[in-house]
């Protein structure tokens, strides 16, 4: 058994990690040469601002839809890219702690002379590593296409929603994180950060068209990673650190149940 949790994790979820990236390369690939098409397709700006308030909401603004980041707001950051991210996290997160005991194997690696505590942020690090991995993979997928597309695209605005998308999939996996060190329960630690995802992707979707729902957007984690369109109008400090805060306190209580609950054998 290694005594370096961060690379045994690293070197379990090594296959994981280079799939996810493959995927997300090919995502960004596979947007930035189809914009072409929609930039020069004529009438589509007219078409989509003809569209219900209902369908606009899941297209984004129809006047910056042409535009390359209106674009990629759409298409990468409005759902694909989120959805990778969050499956990645969740599913990460949620077998970091759970997974190994309902597995019988975590009491193998706590036999070695590390803390509970230590295992806990090793394993969160190698969680951070992954996304990270995930985010170096999109940003050349999207660069890399955009040169090749021949079209220009802002580098501040890229590289500032791929790490608001960064922040999101820590948030969802340190929840996973957090609710699986708690229960000991991988499903149940899955099945949560999967509905806090679910519901703020639902509510930030809709706030534009049920005004009921607008109170409502400051417990939703899409709002807070990309309610300002982060690749148009750049990074909102105030959002950034309200998701790593929330991310910091699923980690402090991952800590604080993890060293006093009494593990499964």
């Amino acid at each position: 058994m290694l005594h370096n949790v961060y690379l045994k994790s690293l070197r379990d979820s090594k296959k994981s990690i280079i799939y996810y990236s493959i995927g997300t390369i090919a995502l960004g690939l596979y947007v930035t040469l189809f914009y072409p098409t929609i930039r020069d397709s004529t009438g589509l700006t007219d078409f989509l601002e003809q569209l219900p308030e209902a369908m606009l909401a899941f297209i984004g603004d129809a006047d910056t839809y042409t535009t390359p980041e209106g674009f990629l707001n759409a298409e990468v950051f409005g759902f694909m890219g989120p959805m990778i991210f969050g499956v990645f996290a969740i599913i990460a997160g949620a077998g970091t702690i759970a997974g190994e005991e309902e597995s019988h194997s975590l009491d193998q690696l706590l036999a070695n002379p590390v803390s509970r505590k230590q295992v806990l942020l090793q394993k969160a690090g190698a969680l951070l590593t992954g996304l990270f991995a995930l985010s170096i993979a999109l940003w050349i997928g999207i660069i890399g296409g955009s040169k090749i597309a021949g079209f220009g695209l802002s580098l501040i605005g890229t590289t500032q929603a791929i790490f608001s998308l960064y922040v999101l999939g820590i948030t969802l996996g340190l929840i996973a994180l957090a609710i699986g060190a708690s229960t000991g329960k991988k499903s149940l630690a899955g099945g949560f950060a999967a509905s806090v995802a679910i519901i703020g992707f639902l509510l930030d979707t809709f706030l534009s068209v049920v005004d009921a729902l607008d109170p409502l957007r400051f417990i939703s984690v899409f709002y807070y990673f990309n309610g300002n369109d982060v690749i148009i109008n750049g990074i909102n400090p105030v959002h950034c650190i309200t998701m790593v805060c929330t991310a910091a306190i699923a980690l402090v209580i991952a800590i604080w149940q993890f060293e006093k609950r009494d593990l499964a054998n």
